[in-house]
């Protein structure tokens, strides 16, 4: 074999050693961050679970990392909403007790959607402790609801599954936004 043939040989191996190395090192980095990101959450395995599902997370820095957690609050919120619409519209009778349990939710939804929107923009203008209070508040209105839904079943379990759902993601995105503020 010619010294150029070897050299056209050893090439992509080489080349291919090299990006093996640097994908790996990659993960590494991405896992090591997310870990450091899940570090203060109330639900680690939670915040560990919810960055690792958005593919995004891989490549993201802390801040990043404090957006997806906070766009999957937004979007798990949003989708609440129009559940307990759908529930409100439905025509089978749920009790008093219920409807007046998911118009509650209905009414201090609205204001979730709205504090973790506001979050967001907190977000982009870098003022934590902004995020900070009004995630505090879109989990005191998640509260709020759940509270109004206390001891009933049927389609109040449904809304009180969202709820706890939507309270871990909130409390997920205020221990990013920890970490965050501390670096």
């Amino acid at each position: 074999m010619s010294p150029i043939s070897g050299l056209f040989f050893l090439l992509p191996l080489t080349l291919s050693l090299s990006l093996t190395t640097a994908v790996a090192t990659n993960q590494t980095n991405a896992t090591s961050l997310i870990s450091k990101a899940c570090s203060r959450s109330l639900h680690a395995d939670f915040c560990l679970s919810l960055l690792n599902s958005d593919p995004n997370s891989k490549y993201a820095d802390l801040k990043g990392l404090a957006f997806i957690a906070l766009k999957a609050a937004s979007k798990n919120a949003t989708a609440t909403v129009a559940t307990i619409k759908a529930l409100l519209n439905d025509t089978s009778d749920a009790g008093p007790t219920v409807d007046d349990g998911l118009r509650s939710c209905d009414q201090v939804y609205g204001d979730v959607v709205d504090q973790i929107e506001d979050s967001i923009d907190s977000m982009v203008s870098g003022a934590y402790n902004d995020v900070g209070t009004w995630m505090k508040a879109a989990i005191a209105d998640i509260e709020t609801c759940e509270n109004s839904l206390q001891g009933q079943k049927g389609d109040a379990l449904e809304v009180s599954q969202k709820n706890r759902i939507l309270r871990q993601m909130c409390n997920t995105a205020l221990g990013i936004v920890h970490v965050l503020a501390d670096n």
